[in-house]
């Protein structure tokens, strides 16, 4: 009885402590300081990065976003199990034989951040590594685990990882062998075509590489360490208090850093591109590569970046440029947004396609352009002088073709598109569309175009005119941008007709006559002014509102559509368009690419349109940039029936 109630006590006992260890060793895990974020710790002459800074919020607004939506509606289940069944049959399947684990697994394990990056190679001044960080947040446990079965599978294998120790880490080397000579300049050890991976793990967070001396001094900053990062680079502090602070996921480019590589490019290059142009009797038409980078304006570029974030009222993204204005030149010199109003005028209606309206004075923009020309070859400007000199004078010798276009372009270009009226390819082709190009003279610039006209290949020359409704309305062929037909020689060109008119302050353009007449009538289609809706409005005032002078509509139940319902009822068309793209079958797994692309996207499975149309909302861009950075946003707003 006495041995008895002994066990009972050391059993007990046994069972507390071990309570006790398992509460303890949580605690730790949960006090556990997580790794600094990604601006504290990423190298500062990074080149390029893109992060998550928390994996686990994106993921979840991720799930909630308009397509994920879609993608998981029960409608679309046959479609959806295909492509995720064949998906882990073509690529996963392979890639976890090799590795000993199942990416399920180290997705479940990524609670933190998710961060990659290009790095220079130290040592090597044309070549690029990447850096790669990913935390697991209370699971390092797990991660351990993980890594022990990789460096086993390995050893299996006959490929034995091969130690490297990092800050008092042992790390593991794996050679990778590449199929594409160019990526071979991606490590610092490298043999022929092969790439070596060095990875780790220091405390929760997983860390993969090419370059020993970045992986070291991430461990080091990981840890507590000091040490310059990129947050210590003043074009990545600004971006980063303006787009990233809140952002769910943002990429950068240093371009700065960048650009240097393409200057030392483009002057290693030049003797040789001069010796081959010596011989060549157009060799004094032939500007410098170095006089056009330079006219380019590139270098007063600090850096490139996106961000995108995620609210129940939908998804935003930003694309941004980040060069002061006092520095532009070039391109970046060449349209400048004008703070004038951009919204759509009353005969644009809300069953539109698409609507674009942008405000730049296009006189000052020409004037940029011939600048540019004149600093890159002053003969080619020359030659641009010339030909612009004699545009028109066929039909009238004293026509100044410059006067006419140059002086004449407004500040105020608008394109609206409606849906084809049918799902045949001409209609799909040729949808209805109306372009205007303001103009405080809009009569002189008709004749301008008309002039221009006779630089087009394929027109026939052919000026048809006729009256409507008091207004002369000019019809001229121009390409269509289709192939030559069947039979027919390589230098024929299909052509469409092009009519155009003066009216008010436009000159109104479309290849679809009855648009033009719609138009000069007023008449309006039968939605309500797209202006008027308030959920396009509340977009709008998101990305910068109607004054910000560019703003960007597209349905996309309207654009979607007609495509989707093709893609499932003819699939067959898409994939042998790819034929022609060159895919390689290695690529593929061996078999042809159109059978691996229809493996895995059975279109046909695809549900009826109008059963998951309630997806495709719409979209807006706008304008929001400032005298430090140029910045376009977009926003896809989800339905007020679809919101979580």
């Amino acid at each position: 009885m006495i041995e008895s109630l002994k066990k009972r006590i050391v059993a007990r006992v046994s069972l507390a402590l071990s309570l006790t260890a398992l509460l303890a060793q949580n605690i730790v895990y949960s006090w556990a300081a997580p790794p600094p974020s990604p601006e504290d710790w990423l190298p500062e002459d990074a080149l390029a990065i893109i992060t998550l800074p928390n994996y686990g919020a994106a993921k979840e607004s991720w799930n909630n976003n308009l397509y994920m939506q879609f993608w998981n509606d029960p409608a679309m289940a046959p479609f959806r199990e295909n492509a995720e069944k064949s998906f882990q049959e073509l690529v996963i399947s392979g890639l976890e034989e090799n590795t000993g684990f199942k990416l399920s697994e180290l997705t479940e394990l990524l609670k933190g951040q998710a961060t990659f990056a290009i790095i220079p190679l130290p040592g090597n001044s044309d070549g690029v590594g990447l850096l790669a960080a990913l935390d697991t947040g209370t699971q390092a446990e797990r991660l351990t685990e993980l890594m022990n079965r990789t460096q086993a599978k390995f050893q299996e294998s006959g490929n034995p990882l091969k130690p490297v120790q990092i800050q008092n880490l042992t790390f593991h080397r794996a050679e990778m062998k590449m199929s594409l000579p160019q990526l071979g300049n991606f490590s610092e050890n490298r043999s022929e075509n092969n790439m070596e991976i060095i990875f780790g793990q220091s405390g929760s967070v997983f860390l993969a590489g090419t370059s020993v001396r970045h992986l070291e001094q991430t461990v080091q900053k990981l840890s507590g360490g000091s040490g310059k990062s990129i947050s210590s680079k003043a074009a990545f502090n600004q971006i980063h208090q303006k787009l990233f602070r809140n952002a769910e996921g943002y990429g950068w480019i240093q371009f700065g850093s960048v650009y240097a590589l393409i200057q030392e490019l483009v002057k290693e290059n030049t003797a040789s591109m001069q010796a081959g142009q010596s011989t060549n009797p157009m060799s004094m038409l032939m500007p410098k590569p170095e006089i056009i980078l330079s006219a380019l304006g590139l270098e007063a570029i600090q850096g490139l970046g996106f961000a995108w974030g995620s609210t129940p009222e939908g998804t935003a993204f930003n694309l941004t440029v980040q060069a002061p204005k006092s520095k532009r030149k070039g391109l970046l010199n060449l349209i400048e947004f004008e703070p004038k109003d951009a919204s759509p005028p009353a005969f644009v209606t809300d069953d539109v396609v698409a609507f674009q309206r942008v405000r730049f004075d296009a006189r000052k923009t020409w004037e940029k352009l011939e600048k540019m020309l004149g600093e890159i070859s002053p003969q080619l400007s020359g030659i641009l002088q010339m030909t612009m000199g004699l545009l028109g004078k066929d039909r009238d010798p004293n026509f100044d073709f410059r006067r006419n276009l140059i002086d004449n372009l407004g500040d105020d270009f608008i394109v609206a598109q409606w849906p084809p009226e049918s799902s045949e390819m001409d209609d799909m082709i040729n949808p209805p569309e109306i372009i205007l190009v303001g103009s405080p003279n809009p009569e002189p610039l008709v004749k301008a175009f008309i002039a221009a006209s006779g630089l087009l290949p394929g027109g026939n020359g052919v000026l048809k005119e006729r009256s409507f409704l008091g207004r002369t309305v000019y019809s001229i062929n121009v390409p269509s941008g289709a192939a030559p037909a069947p039979g027919a020689s390589s230098e024929a060109l299909e052509t469409m007709g092009l009519h155009f008119v003066a009216s008010g302050m436009y000159v109104a353009f479309s290849t679809n006559e009855s648009m033009i007449e719609s138009y000069l009538r007023s008449a309006k289609g039968p939605g309500r002014p797209l202006k008027s809706k308030p959920e396009f409005q509340q977009a709008v005032n998101a990305v910068g509102g109607f004054k910000s002078g560019y703003v960007y509509y597209q349905s996309l139940e309207s654009s979607v559509g007609l495509i989707y319902e093709n893609l499932r009822e003819n699939p067959e068309s898409l994939f042998s368009g790819l034929m022609g793209m060159g895919i390689d079958s290695g690529l593929t797994g061996g078999s042809a690419p159109e059978d691996a692309l229809e493996r895995f996207m059975d279109f046909k499975k695809l549900p009826r349109f109008d059963q998951v149309k309630k997806y495709f909302h719409f979209n807006v861009s706008g304008n929001s940039s400032d005298d430090s950075m140029l910045n376009l946003k977009s926003m896809s707003p989800i339905p007020t029936s679809l919101r979580r």
